[in-house]
């Protein structure tokens, strides 16, 4: 029992590093380069720090959908407020304050009509994803803000430590956040008990509404955080900054074994389902892979990763019969 729940353990990473020596052997020239490894870290790195909140979220059952319009609303949030101080840095200081608190009220709105209406996560997040990026618009007028300056900004997305940029060692760093709270607190240990049995951990005495308020508001948090990364890396904010983000950060926690029906996952499960996502598309990039096929190839990995997800859990059903 103790080999097979080990295999089951470390399954995610053979295959990542099966996958690592298979691009390897196939371009053997471009792919195992400290450059090329950097941009694949970087171009996940966003999608790390996303998902590092929303599984918070995951593991009690419920879906964020709004992360990416939130992404969006947060980086114009802190642009706009950037160029209305005249690029200075106390403008910096002030956008990514709003930024944040953008971020936690999106989430404490969230968790008000989940708790206190029981709406499903995925419907509000869904209405909100419209509201979001509704708002966003109106700032800009839908328009691409530019924001070149100053390096405070700039240095977030594109400043570096050795071979990392910045945004590498933010998600790192969220993500080893993420780990010690669901891991090593007992704020951890209530969010995996509330999503494996609701009205189990209710009874135990466990405040379902104030674990489901706290994951939602770490959620839309992290989305802002996100926001703000991506805003320095592209140096502008746009409403549709933050698009597709959402099936992105789903992709990576279902690849990672994260349930969606709540109460199983790992972090650092879902930063490898990010890294994998990544590995993928920079494979498909480095064999000249039609980027209308690319789209095609991950529904299929994300089919797969969910019909494996269902498998091992018949199998446990099974072994525990």
């Amino acid at each position: 029992m103790k080999k097979k729940f080990s295999m089951e353990k470390y399954s995610r990473i053979l295959i990542l590093l099966l996958f690592i020596i298979v691009l390897t052997i196939i371009r053997p020239k471009s792919f195992p380069t400290v450059n090329n490894i950097s941009n694949v870290l970087w171009s996940i790195s966003v999608v790390g720090i996303l998902v590092s909140g929303s599984i918070f979220v995951m593991l009690l059952g419920g879906i964020d959908l709004s992360v990416g319009s939130l992404m969006g609303l947060s980086a114009v949030v802190t642009v706009l407020t950037i160029r209305n101080n005249n690029y200075s840095n106390k403008g910096v200081i002030l956008g990514i304050a709003l930024a944040l608190l953008v971020g936690i009220a999106a989430g404490a709105l969230h968790g008000f009509f989940v708790i206190t209406f029981h709406v499903p996560a995925f419907l509000v997040t869904f209405a909100t994803q419209s509201i979001f990026l509704g708002i966003s618009m109106v700032l800009t007028n839908n328009k691409i803000l530019s924001c070149l300056e100053p390096k405070l900004f700039t240095n977030i997305g594109l400043g570096r430590i050795g071979p990392f940029t910045f945004p590498i060692y933010f998600m790192i760093i969220i993500a080893l956040f993420s780990f010690f709270v669901l891991n090593k607190t007992v704020l951890g240990r209530h969010i995996y008990a509330v999503g494996g049995n609701q009205e189990a951990s209710r009874i135990s005495g466990i405040s379902v509404k104030k674990i489901t308020m706290i994951s939602y508001i770490i959620s839309s948090l992290t989305a802002a955080v996100g926001g703000i990364v991506l805003a320095s890396m592209t140096q502008q904010g746009m409403a549709s900054t933050g698009v597709g983000y959402d099936t992105e950060v789903i992709t990576a926690a279902v690849i990672g074994g994260v349930s969606l029906a709540g109460g199983s996952g790992t972090i650092q499960g879902a930063i490898i389902g990010a890294m994998f996502v990544g590995l993928l598309k920079n494979g498909m990039n480095l064999m000249n892979v039609p980027s209308t096929n690319q789209g095609l190839v991950k529904g299929l990995v994300i089919i797969c990763a969910v019909a494996l997800d269902i498998m091992q859990k018949k199998e446990k059903v099974g072994g525990n019969v």
